[in-house]
């Protein structure tokens, strides 16, 4: 049973047909990334399974549990939570009081308690600054930020969009090493990226997105070797 199975999803924008029956898995404890270019559908895919825009065909499946057209929050709370491009921290307030938005659906305060403390010995800088204002952060410290909220709601399976998107190359390294500690507390991570080359070092699978489909999938070794995908994702020409 994997952690997160899409099934022939569809997802319209109007007129705009923006994901076109894709179909994809992460397994338990895996790091599974969507590349491709701007308008590709990667967001919209990764909004659908979340329930933040409705899906016009197909399945999305939560640990072999059937959460299609279910409420988002309703869908966080089984375990899919998403950490959205942009982090959308929650500027005036400290820290601290953003990493406890992640916690409102955990209904006991031990456990919001345990994962406050796992969040800020993960990333100590939320530690240092924990009753500072969220808004004085660097990029990549609201990207940490993100991260951890999103921890805070005790997920199996987080959903990443476009995690070093404004970043400095410095700052994407921090990132992926995030990501890379995140997956070694054996969470399962779907992760949309349009930097092919940060992505591909903490995958372990790839698909290839583009015009709403799925052109290539497979393990992120033969995913980089594709002509195709150096030439248009990784700046090399053939």
């Amino acid at each position: 049973m994997s952690a997160l199975e899409v099934i022939g999803v569809d997802v319209h924008h109007g007129a705009v047909h923006a994901v076109r029956g894709v179909d994809l898995r992460v397994e338990d404890g895996e790091v599974v990334v969507v590349v491709g270019p701007n308008g590709a559908g990667k967001s919209s895919l990764l909004n659908a399974v979340s329930g933040l825009v409705p899906l016009t065909a197909g399945r999305v499946l939560a640990g072999g549990v059937d959460v299609t057209g279910q409420q988002a929050h309703r869908i966080a709370r089984s375990g899919l939570v998403q950490v959205p491009e942009g982090r959308h921290v929650f500027g005036p307030l400290s820290v601290e009081d953003n990493l406890l938005q992640g916690a409102y659906g955990v209904r006991s305060r031990t456990r919001t308690a345990e994962l406050l403390d796992r969040v800020l010995t993960m990333f100590p800088v939320l530690a240092d600054r924990r009753k500072g204002a969220a808004g004085l952060l660097s990029g990549g410290e609201q990207q940490m930020l993100a991260f951890g909220r999103a921890l805070m709601a005790d997920p199996t399976t987080l959903m990443l969009d476009e995690p070093s998107m404004g970043l400095s190359p410095a700052l994407v390294d921090q990132v992926v090493e995030a990501i890379r500690d995140i997956a070694a507390q054996g969470l399962s991570i779907l992760m949309v990226e349009q930097n092919a080359a940060a992505a591909f070092g903490v995958a372990s699978r790839a698909y290839v997105l583009d015009q709403g489909s799925i052109t290539l999938t497979g393990p992120v070794e033969q995913v980089a070797d594709d002509p195709r995908v150096v030439e248009a994702f990784l700046g090399i020409a053939p």
